[in-house]
């Protein structure tokens, strides 16, 4: 059991597509394309993520996404709490409301030194690793360990149907005499 969420992992993702201050913006529909996230959840991900200051957006002409600080003062825990707020960090393991120093559970002594140390691992782990991890490994990338994506079919238009010769008008049948 991780104490963070998938959307993390998502936004760390999302975040080593982008460029450092300065760099070239990449729009969200790039980032999705390269991702495999779709595009709106992506584009609530952003937002959330420019609100907290780790990205900038623009729009229009020449607009699209930077990354607000270089990706080497960017944390793995900064863009955790960004996400999923700080609560992750007081989660019980068995997942108890109530668990606490004073109150707890079998695992909580196992699990709140368990925490400390992801957390310490978090604040030691940088945008700019995870990024270079990507570029190192070719043959492997983190968007390729997210679950495999099928392509929804897309209705196909009906055709028109083909114009139909005006029947010939019907004979009354012959009255007999």
């Amino acid at each position: 059991m991780l104490p963070l969420s998938q959307s993390s992992g998502y936004a760390v993702l999302a975040m080593s597509c982008l460029e450092d201050p300065g760099g070239k913006p990449t729009l969200v529909v790039d980032v999705a394309a390269r991702t495999g996230f779709p595009r709106p959840y992506l584009s609530k991900m952003i937002h959330k993520l420019a609100k907290v200051g780790l990205v900038m957006a623009k729009r229009g002409n020449k607009g699209g996404v930077v990354l607000s600080l270089a990706a080497k003062e960017i944390t793995l825990d900064l863009i955790a709490e960004a996400v999923d707020g700080s609560e992750w960090r007081n989660q019980c393991l068995l997942g108890f409301k109530d668990c606490t120093d004073e109150r707890a559970c079998p695992s909580h002594t196992f699990w709140k030194a368990e925490r400390d140390h992801i957390h310490r691992c978090l604040k030691d782990i940088t945008l700019e690793e995870i990024r270079t991890f990507e570029q190192q490994s070719r043959g492997w990338r983190l968007a390729d360990a997210l679950p495999e994506r099928k392509a929804k079919p897309r209705a196909k238009k009906a055709a028109k149907p083909a114009a139909k010769k005006p029947a010939a008008p019907k004979k009354a049948p012959a009255k007999k005499a």
